[in-house]
């Protein structure tokens, strides 16, 4: 008996095991297989792409990266909607490195007010910038065209800063809000007393503390914003100023459907932003879950 028993609890474990090594596959699978699809169309010839099924190993070709890439190293004007895939990282680098900052100086000087100073709204204004992103981000985009539109900013890469300074910011302010919050008030009443002005407490004592929330909102802005596609499509239709995501919709029209260029640009899209979430994650987890009921 007892050895019966010792048999049904080992079988139990191992179906235990089985089950959760099961759930981790599927929940791998169902995560990275796009991807690999991705990967798969990007690195396989036209007719091997269309193949129904896929071919899950196929033979190696390069000829999408190096259609896109041939482009960046010619003089020549744009021909196809391939040759804007290039132009349109560069566009999209400028666009995100300034929302970025311009996102660190604002969010930094507008978290410090609220979390050190009180005047009226220093308490509500917060709650109601971070309720702001609950709003649909295409519902801003009929006023944001209008507003740039006087003021001859559409079809620039200016105007397309602007705009994802609009949705971008107020979580950004309550982000370092929030971590300002985390800083003991002490720390800048000893500043004071050694001396500083306030002034000089902010930017030598306090903003050196807050530099993982610094970086958290340096990433996150500039994720967005190279993330955009529909500011960026309406708000800019001129070929030379065109970002990425917008150029890479471009390749998919009646005449043409480059699967495989669309592969192989998306993969070249998503490096960037890959790359900083790897190297960076602590401080972009650390940056997003400071302000936990701290709002």
């Amino acid at each position: 008996m007892i050895a019966a028993g010792g048999h049904g609890r080992t079988a139990r474990r191992i179906a235990v095991r089985a089950l959760r090594a099961g759930t981790v596959l599927a929940l791998l699978a169902w995560v990275l297989l796009p991807f690999y699809f991705l990967l798969l169309v990007a690195l396989t010839s036209r007719a091997d792409s269309l193949r129904t099924p896929p071919r899950w190993i196929p033979a190696m070709d390069f000829g999408s990266f190096r259609k896109i890439l041939d482009s960046a190293f010619s003089s020549a004007p744009p021909s196809n909607p391939s040759d804007l895939i290039v132009p349109g990282m560069q566009n999209s680098a400028v666009v995100a490195v300034c929302v970025a900052a311009l996102n660190i100086v604002i969010a930094s000087t507008a978290g410090y007010a609220f979390a050190r100073f009180r005047f009226p709204g220093s308490r509500t204004v917060p709650g109601l910038m971070l309720g702001s992103q609950l709003v649909p981000v295409f519902a801003l985009v009929v006023p944001f065209y209008v507003m740039l539109h006087s003021l001859g900013l559409t079809d620039t890469r200016a105007g397309v800063v602007i705009a994802h300074l609009g949705f971008t910011v107020p979580f950004s302010v309550w982000m370092m809000r929030a971590y300002f919050n985390g800083i003991p008030v002490e720390v800048d009443r000893a500043a004071m007393i050694d001396g500083c002005t306030r002034w000089q407490v902010f930017a030598r004592v306090v903003l050196p503390l807050a530099r993982p929330g610094i970086i958290s909102v340096g990433l996150f802005s500039f994720m967005v914003s190279w993330n955009d596609f529909l500011f960026a499509l309406v708000l800019n239709s001129r070929t030379d100023a065109m970002l990425i995501q917008p150029a890479i919709s471009g390749l998919y029209n009646v005449r043409e459907q480059s699967f495989g260029i669309m592969a192989a640009g998306t993969l070249l899209a998503a490096l960037p932003t890959m790359l900083l979430a790897l190297v960076s994650q602590r401080f972009l987890v650390r940056g997003l879950t400071s302000g936990v009921g701290k709002v």
